[in-house]
């Protein structure tokens, strides 16, 4: 996940120094592949797995003794300050998606404790809010049109620029966490990841249907962003738009399914670099933040401005990069016994 999100930010720091780049076939087939694999896809797929940490968060601590007040208590003071740390975050570097983690645990905190059957129905009304929330994101972008022109600026360089476009996005943003939540929690209750080996038919069919449906769906959309499908109509790009951010959605399931199957067939005890992804997970706070001080240190202008060197391949290969130095940054964590420096926060601020 923290692969995907990197990718899928680096795009955000191209910028010429003057003029404008125009696309080679690289830079092309580099987004149609993000498109297919990273672009809506990454997020559902994290908001999924953060909704089964907090069914896993409150029933370890109801295990511990506590009460469903102290546990919904918990949740919220970890959603206040992952808020706080959010508007921090897009303020001084990058654009955040753990203001939009931080709501979620805030607004859906009661929701730990309601029944299966409550949980889906509040899951299929969320899903028709997503679904309205595309339409809505499917016209903004048939508006707006598909270029992979790299321009003299980024708007992420300049902070002001950057919250009203947070802003923007968070309007959007907030409507996919609801039910990728509902959905982690109704999957955390019955141990689905935990215990692949009893679930491995559920697992299957949601890694084949998810994934199948992903790169189907999203076609359309990213042979139009990738510009292999010229001056689509506005109505064709809007429909293309919906879809893909639906696909992905479903994508982002199905991804998080095949990593519970993958879990079957990992090596026991685990090998090194299985042990080095897993630390990287329980330091994603941590490695999240590292990211963004990354490739502003590497890639704005008013640093090493490699932004304005490379494109969209050559941006991938940086997310390639850091992710890689985050996994061994992590195994060096994990080897010496050390939580994440921003987890630790987290932890010592929402007193849990």
């Amino acid at each position: 996940m923290l692969l995907a999100i990197a990718v899928a930010h680096s795009y955000l720091l191209l910028y010429t120094a003057d003029g404008v780049r125009q696309p080679l076939l690289s830079d092309r087939v580099t987004v149609l592949v993000e498109d297919l694999l990273v672009n809506h896809r990454a997020r559902p797929m994290f908001i999924f797995v953060f909704g089964y940490g907090l069914a896993q968060l409150a029933l370890r601590r109801r295990r511990g003794g506590d009460s469903w007040g102290a546990v919904r208590g918990l949740v919220r003071r970890r959603g206040l300050w992952l808020l706080l740390l959010g508007v921090l975050h897009v303020a001084l570097l990058f654009y955040d998606v753990l203001t939009m983690y931080g709501i979620a645990s805030l607004v859906l905190a009661g929701t730990l404790t309601w029944s299966d059957a409550r949980l889906l129905r509040a899951l299929r009304f969320a899903l028709i809010g997503v679904a309205v929330a595309f339409a809505g994101y499917g016209i903004f972008s048939a508006t707006e049109g598909f270029s992979l022109v790299i321009g003299p600026r980024s708007p992420i360089f300049s902070p002001s620029d950057r919250i009203l476009e947070w802003l923007r996005m968070a309007l959007f943003m907030t409507w996919q966490v609801v039910p990728g939540v509902l959905l982690g929690i109704w999957a955390a209750r019955r141990r689905i990841l935990e215990d692949p080996q009893l679930h491995r038919e559920l697992l299957t069919r949601v890694a084949v249907v998810g994934l199948g449906v992903s790169i189907a769906g999203g076609l359309p959309y990213a042979l139009m962003d990738a510009g292999f499908w010229r001056e689509p109509t506005a109505l064709v790009a809007a429909v293309a738009a919906v879809v893909n951010g639906v696909a992905g959605y479903v994508g982002g399931v199905g991804a998080a399914a095949s990593i519970g199957l993958a879990v079957l067939y990992l090596p026991v005890p685990a090998h090194p670099l299985v042990v080095a992804v897993q630390a990287l997970g329980q330091r994603s706070l941590t490695f999240y933040l590292f990211q963004s001080v990354a490739f502003v240190g590497l890639m704005a202008p008013f640093t090493l401005g490699l932004g304005g060197e490379v494109r969209y391949l050559g941006a991938a290969g940086i997310a390639l990069g850091t992710w890689l130095l985050s996994v061994a940054g992590a195994y060096w964590l994990h080897r010496a016994g050390h939580r994440g420096p921003a987890e630790s926060l987290l932890r010592r601020l929402s007193r849990s």
